[in-house]
């Protein structure tokens, strides 16, 4: 069995060239055996920082907490020792970003919609692992009517699936619980909000990549793209795996294809990143290098 705990982000102005805004949500994936495991190491790591036990890990800390106040030293290293953690206890997640600048739906459309993708990834981790699955996501913002209309077209696809995936593994209804109370759902906040960072080009998720990187799920090529992180819409984002992530190959029906300027020395039409990484002239590096 496993717990599987998910939540949303976005990246309102990404710092990378091309990108509109960005639209997320994300999960972490947790053997059951792991989920009390990781509870304890996050209460030490309270322990050791003086965090009160009232206060919640967040991505953006509410104006006056503890955690706003604490220094940007002690937050970074937080987020780097509960992602250390996450490793420790065998997580895998997944995150779908969505651009709005490619694909400029309305933002409830497009909540549904990565829902969905983000929905498949998860049904095909449990099937990789043989094992069923509980999902848990943080309650959403809004009104009472706004948890209800989201509760529902959750239940459509924990009984009727999506295109690509029937819901074979997940096995009951997806429920919320407040995230206050709920360090696994920090933890997915905390993995949803660096990864949409580091793909809006931020130097607070670019710092994290490489702790973020041994949790994504893979694909039978070992590849995170497409399966661990997934970009929508696909083909004009497709180069950021090779940004991002250090990838080279994008693999489709079995198929490679070649990301990154080492293969397209000059820009592709429609590839927005065949050449370049999008961020300013002194701030581009390699693929994956943060």
């Amino acid at each position: 069995m496993q717990l599987i705990f998910i939540d949303d982000s976005g990246q309102p102005c990404p710092r990378r060239k091309h990108l509109g805004e960005l639209v997320s949500v994300g999960a972490v994936m947790f053997p059951e055996p792991q989920v009390a495991v990781y509870n304890r190491a996050v209460d030490q790591l309270r322990a050791e920082i003086g965090m009160p036990d009232s206060e919640e890990f967040k991505w953006k800390p509410s104006k006056g907490s503890w955690l706003d106040s604490a220094g940007g030293d002690v937050v970074k290293g937080a987020r780097r020792r509960m992602l250390e953690i996450a490793g420790q206890c065998g997580v895998r997640t997944a995150v779908v970003i969505w651009d709005r600048g490619q694909a400029e739906w309305e933002k409830r459309e497009v909540a549904t919609k990565i829902l969905g993708y983000l929905y498949e990834r998860i049904e095909m981790e449990l099937q990789t692992t043989n094992e069923r699955g509980v999902v848990i996501a943080d309650e959403p913002g809004g009104g009472s009517k706004d948890h209800a209309k989201w509760l529902a077209e959750a239940l459509d696809l924990t009984t009727l699936g999506t295109t690509y995936v029937k819901p074979d593994r997940v096995v009951m209804p997806i429920v919320t619980a407040p995230s206050h109370h709920v360090p696994h759902l920090q933890l997915a906040d905390l993995v949803t909000a660096a990864t949409t960072a580091a793909v809006a080009g931020q130097p607070n998720g670019l710092e994290l990549v490489e702790l973020l990187k041994p949790l994504a799920r893979r694909n039978a090529y070992g590849c995170i793209g497409g399966a661990g992180l997934a970009l929508v819409p696909r083909d004009p984002l497709v180069d950021l795996y090779f940004w991002v992530l250090g990838e080279t190959n994008y693999y489709k029906n079995g198929r490679a294809y070649p990301l990154g300027p080492a293969d397209s020395p000059f820009s592709q039409p429609g590839r927005l990143f065949s050449c370049h990484d999008g961020l300013p002239p002194a701030e581009s590096k390699g693929p994956g290098d943060v």
